[in-house]
């Protein structure tokens, strides 16, 4: 048996609480079970408890199964042992929540027991809290990285992460009947058909098996392996060719117009998917300036492969923006359209705030992340805001995409070169005694 998977059964599930656990709910179904028909119902309160067990209470524990060990001073011991990072994975991921899930499990019975639920609705459920625990795992693994000291506060954001993930999905699924009223009872997604029910089940199995994949390359990271690039470039494929997919669907219930070809406004949905993967990226993970320096000496060495192998998911998803625009600004370009100039700005932009947040890093550490939210936070809305109550609306294209296109482009690199030779100072990759 996994050990660490028995170890936190022992910690986690002991028999008293799980009597403990089993008294609450026998008492809480019995009242239920007496109680007026207005005033609860045991499938209502069966699905509520499901809730508490295994998304509320059952992030918090996700969460709490590696800070906990940080926090108790025994995760350098862990992570010196023999275990490997799937096995450890898995240890923490459901031998932390082990007693929830027999609280959730249990309402989860009663609930397709008294609430003439079929079991494609028990299926929903439980992935779904799997994969709210999982978002909540995978989130405290990425901040442990960036060893911010707050463990308390990190805990309660992971939990967040994973609640609002379910909480996202569940908001989509419960929108189902809805839609079928209205008379759509189909999603359009690369111009096939589907059911909508078949189609939410499957999309939420997929991104589950994808937050269990960042579980365990978050923790081969933490266990010091080496995580290689390509499984981050296959998530971006993946997610760049499911958001693509929607175009037509999307473009329909707004009432956009057609205006661009269909290839070309798939091509726009992928690149917005990948641009907001390059800014979540960016702020979460480290941007160490020594990991940068070997880079840089990796490629001056004559080893690009080397550090291609090395690159960080944040590099890897402003790799793939900056392709994706390039290829939509060329498409846009070749038919003669002021798009193209745009696109090339928003780039440049994108370059800009890249380079702001590894500056800010370099300068102010652990901290840094913060201020570059802050600075863009100024860019895009404070300035915008002050100009415009000024009447100077015309100068608003040094800060942000927006017209006249061509100096807009100039002010995006120009800002975007300036602020990349800066960074390239804070990190040591410029010699300052040369700049």
């Amino acid at each position: 048996m996994n050990p660490e998977l028995q170890r936190n059964l022992w910690l986690e599930a002991s028999p008293f609480r799980l009597a403990l656990i089993l008294g609450l709910l026998l008492l809480v179904f019995s009242a239920t079970s007496i109680a007026p028909r207005g005033l609860m119902t045991t499938p209502g309160t069966a699905l509520a408890l499901y809730w508490f067990f295994a998304v509320l209470w059952g992030t918090r524990s996700a969460a709490l199964s590696v800070v906990a060990e940080i926090r108790e001073r025994t995760w350098d011991g862990q992570k010196l042992s023999a275990i490997g990072p799937w096995e450890m994975v898995w240890g923490k991921l459901f031998g932390s929540t082990a007693a929830n899930w027999f609280g959730a499990l249990l309402c989860l019975a009663v609930l397709l027991a008294t609430g003439g639920s079929g079991l494609l609705y028990g299926l929903i459920l439980l992935a779904m809290g799997v994969f709210a625990q999982a978002v909540a795992l995978l989130s405290s693994l990425v901040l442990i990285r960036r060893n911010t000291g707050n463990w308390r506060l990190d805990a309660f954001l992971c939990q967040v992460a994973g609640i609002g993930a379910a909480f996202s999905y569940y908001s989509l699924w419960s929108s189902i009947p809805a839609l079928q009223r209205s008379g759509t009872q189909s999603i359009s997604w690369w111009g096939y058909d589907f059911n909508l029910t078949g189609f939410h089940l499957v999309s939420l199995l997929l991104f589950l098996a994808w937050a269990l994949i960042g579980c365990w390359r978050a923790m081969r990271a933490e266990l010091r392996f080496a995580n290689g690039p390509y499984v981050w470039l296959a998530y971006l494929f993946y997610i760049a060719v499911y958001s693509a997919g929607f175009q037509s669907w999307i473009g329909q219930r707004l009432h956009i117009p057609p205006g661009f070809h269909p290839a070309t406004s798939k091509l726009v949905y992928a690149g917005i998917t990948l641009l907001a993967s390059t800014y979540s990226m960016v702020f979460l993970e480290p941007k160490d300036p020594v990991r940068l320096r070997w880079l840089s000496e990796q490629v001056r060495s004559g080893r690009p492969y080397q550090a291609f192998l090395a690159l960080d998911a944040w590099m890897l998803s402003y790799a793939a923006t900056i392709a994706t625009g390039l290829l939509l600004a060329a498409i846009w370009a070749a038919n003669g359209s002021d798009f193209s100039l745009t696109v090339l700005a928003v780039l440049g932009f994108l370059t800009r705030d890249v380079a702001i947040f590894v500056l800010m890093r370099g300068r102010a550490g652990g901290r840094g992340d913060f201020a570059a939210l802050a600075i863009l936070g100024a860019l895009y809305l404070l300035c915008p805001m002050i100009l415009s109550g000024l009447h100077m609306q015309g100068v608003i294209f040094l800060f942000l995409p927006a017209q006249p296109a061509t100096l807009n482009l100039v002010a995006a690199w120009l800002q975007a070169g300036a602020v990349t030779v800066l960074a390239l100072h804070s990190t040591g990759l410029i010699n300052r005694s040369r700049g």
